[in-house]
């Protein structure tokens, strides 16, 4: 006897092979996590925040190509990998380096490398589209301000001293439009609890009882670390790490279901969803999803499950 079930509007048959035992532990756990997060969507709970892994579907420059930009000019040693902390430290390098007045030249190169004519893609999209309670980014462009219609965008800490609105466009390190705001190199990083206390502490605040939902970042982002050691900080604080809701993180790294990784990320309230380890029925949609990147499209039909997904088998 066949089992079907829905994704959106199309019904599928699951094949004898998925019952493994395999199967079941891992495609159930993510089945699971989708029904978490929209459990959270629905009871206004859900707070998305955006990395560059999504504007890249507009053609715009990964964190690691931008840095990468800043390695070159200052003839930094051609390495294949980053180390995270080289992530912040290089551009720092260059501010350092740069006698321009007002360090222009930084600025300037910033801004080359950030175009202000990029429009927003089905991705972004889809992310509006699922109205969480708020989005938060850290990316510097304007795709989610071009269609957050109904959000208020929030720049700098005195923007939220203005804010009336219910849900928050929340660009926490900054907008192109004021550059010499952005938060990009090392200083920029080890100040942010100063310049952005208001915005950080509101941040902080919202882990008490919202689920926070990563997309567009790697596993060794310099800002996923943060906002993770921000979750450990509240659930210690509080003394309810192990009662605490899950918060969680879509992956496209290889090594996102090694055990170790698992347990890591799990010890610190974080879930990981690897996005090369989906459902065949799932990983099967992403063929109609007119995004050149697999990564993308891959992204697209997990969170349009949190949309009109029936995950339930009748």
């Amino acid at each position: 006897m066949k089992e079907y079930f829905h994704i959106g509007e199309r019904i599928f048959w699951r094949p004898d092979y998925f019952y493994a035992e395999e199967y079941n532990q891992t495609m159930d756990e993510f089945y699971q996590r989708i029904e978490d997060l929209k459990q959270a969507l629905a009871g206004q709970k859900l707070v998305i925040f955006v990395g560059a892994g999504v504007s890249r579907n507009s053609n715009l420059p990964t964190w690691g190509q931008m840095v990468q930009t800043f390695a070159e000019r200052i003839g930094y040693p051609s390495i294949e990998r980053l180390a995270m902390e080289e992530y912040i430290r290089i551009p720092q390098y260059y501010y350092c380096m740069d006698e321009s007045e007002g360090h222009r030249d930084y600025y300037q190169l910033l801004r080359d490398l950030i175009p202000r004519n990029a429009k927003s893609n089905i991705l972004d999209e889809l992310i509006v589209s699922l109205g969480p309670r708020h989005l938060v980014t850290t990316n510097y462009d304007k795709l989610l301000d071009q269609i957050a219609d109904g959000y208020e965008v929030i720049r700098e800490d005195r923007d939220l001293l203005k804010g009336t609105a219910n849900q928050y466009l929340i660009k926490m390190h900054g907008d192109i439009d004021q550059i010499e705001k952005l938060v990009f190199k090392e200083e920029d990083y080890l100040y942010y609890s100063e310049t952005h206390r208001l915005m950080e502490v509101f941040l902080k605040s919202l882990l008490i009882d919202h689920v926070f939902l990563f997309v567009g970042y790697s596993l060794n982002d310099y800002n996923l670390k943060t906002f993770v050691s921000w979750i450990e900080y509240i659930a210690q604080e509080m003394k309810v790490k192990d009662g605490m809701h899950k918060n969680y993180f879509l992956s496209s790294s290889e090594q996102a279901e090694k055990d170790y990784l698992q347990k890591y990320y799990e010890g610190k309230g974080l879930e990981v969803i690897n996005l090369y380890n989906l459902p065949e029925e799932v990983k099967d949609q992403t063929w109609r999803v007119p995004l050149e990147e697999d990564l993308g499209r891959r992204t697209y039909v997990v969170l349009e499950l949190l949309k009109n997904g029936n995950t339930e088998i009748y």
